[in-house]
């Protein structure tokens, strides 16, 4: 075959070839179908807080009546979405919406000074027996870290009322508590000469439903808890501040003589001292002094063994119970 006859069939199998294709047709976009997203309804939460965790297990704090939250991660809308719902983000990761809890606040919330630790608190509760329906007074109020576990504990059927001496830390106490939903927005504080207190309504934009479960259980006072004990027949007595023995004596006449148990915190040993000095000569029963150390465990696929970071000592606790009246016999 000559090189003319070689070129030529060349020629005549490309021609075949490109009429045996498909015609070439413009591509077409795909539209993009965004799933309808279904929202779990939850009407229970009695807080003015919501909680969102990312996929990294950093929490955000946030108002309930926010529209929408974002960060690195994406932003998702809020708006009409309850908690124990995902939230998808525009990035395409998701977002935990939950009900946070009075840890989850306290981590997050202003403080005025430092917060007993939950594993101190735990203890109070546990060894005071607090229970639902009791009475409970509490001296100094601090941040309200404490004051926010003994309103759940004691519930809508019980009381806590809370000292403290200075004014600037009450205030600060009642926006915590505000969050918490033990105090209501406009409650005053006794004791406080102010203006009235200016609410924001979006705080408490939730159902009548959920309303109605707020305990609103927490009374402030304004005052020198070691002046006196205003309150009577009081199950407990918690008390976090310098002087504990000072309050001890007042303590004896508030508490109901059938059941009535007293916390004393502290964070040096000779404040301990003198505090059970106070309640053995005013005749306490049961007195014992402890110590928490709470360490946590790192579990892995590649084993288990204690954290190198561990909580170590923050306080000592002194509990002890108030000893029953002697009954006089009348003489006939």
């Amino acid at each position: 075959m000559t090189n003319e006859e070689l070129k030529n069939n060349t020629e005549e199998t490309q021609a075949q070839q490109e009429q045996e294709q498909e015609p070439i047709t413009e591509k077409k976009e795909k539209k993009e179908v965004k799933p309808t997203w279904k929202y779990y309804e939850y009407d229970g939460s009695t807080k003015t807080k919501k909680l969102i965790i990312d996929k990294r297990g950093k929490k955000y704090l946030i108002a309930k009546e926010n529209k929408e939250f974002g960060n690195d991660l994406g932003v998702s809308r809020l708006d009409g979405v309850s908690e124990g719902n995902v939230l998808p983000t525009h990035k395409g990761d998701e977002f935990y919406l939950v009900e946070p809890t009075a840890f989850d606040i306290i981590k997050k919330m202003k403080r005025s000074v430092t917060t007993l630790l939950p594993k101190d608190i735990g203890l109070i509760i546990a060894y005071c027996g607090i229970e639902n329906g009791e009475t409970v007074v509490e001296a100094g109020t601090g941040s309200a870290g404490l004051t926010m576990y003994l309103s759940q504990a004691v519930g809508k059927e019980g009381k806590v009322i809370t000292y403290e001496k200075r004014p600037e830390f009450a205030k600060i106490a009642r926006r915590n508590l505000e969050i918490m939903g033990s105090v209501k927005l406009n409650q005053p504080i006794i004791g406080v000469e102010e203006e009235p207190v200016e609410v924001d309504n979006t705080l408490i934009n939730i159902n009548e439903e959920a309303e109605s479960r707020k305990v609103y259980n927490v009374i402030q006072k304004i005052g020198d808890i070691t002046e006196g004990i205003e309150e009577q027949d009081v199950d407990v007595i918690v008390l976090d501040m310098p002087d504990p023995w000072n309050v001890v004596p007042h303590a004896k006449k508030a508490l109901n003589k059938a059941k009535g148990r007293i916390a004393v915190y502290v964070p040096y040993i000779e404040q301990s001292k003198k505090a059970v000095e106070a309640l053995k000569e005013n005749n306490f029963l049961d007195v014992i002094t402890i110590e928490c150390i709470l360490r946590e465990m790192d579990i892995s696929e590649k084993g288990v063994r204690p954290s190198t970071r561990m909580i170590g000592h923050t306080g000592y606790l002194t509990f002890a119970r108030v000893c029953p009246e002697k009954l006089e016999l009348d003489e006939e």
